[in-house]
């Protein structure tokens, strides 16, 4: 059986690590996330679809250790979308955040 992994980390919607040092392991059978610190699998699945739907319905994401992490230029929370404007580099969480600065 061929096996992949990748390293990984979960996050919650606040940009919270969840599980700080994980790794992906996927076959054809197989999807789980294993937590490295905690010396356990704690997501085991049949299909990346099964495990990505999972950690979504509980506000969860893997993220990839290297990826920068995209912070609201008013706020300063981690986000995953909003408004980002190339001229000058700014991102904001919410239109809240947004209307602060441009009116």
């Amino acid at each position: 059986m061929n096996f992949r992994s990748l390293d990984i980390q979960v996050v919650d919607g606040s940009g919270v690590k969840v599980i700080q040092n994980g790794i992906l392991v996927e076959s054809v059978e197989l999807c789980t996330i294993y937590d490295i610190d905690k010396e356990h699998f704690k997501y085991v699945y049949t299909t990346r679809f099964e495990l990505s739907t999972a950690l979504s319905t509980q506000d969860l994401r893997m993220k990839d250790p290297e990826e920068e992490e995209r912070l609201c230029s008013e706020c300063h929370t981690s986000m995953r979308e909003g408004f980002c404007f190339e001229s000058d580099g700014t991102k904001y969480c919410s239109v809240e955040c947004l209307t602060k600065v441009i009116t």
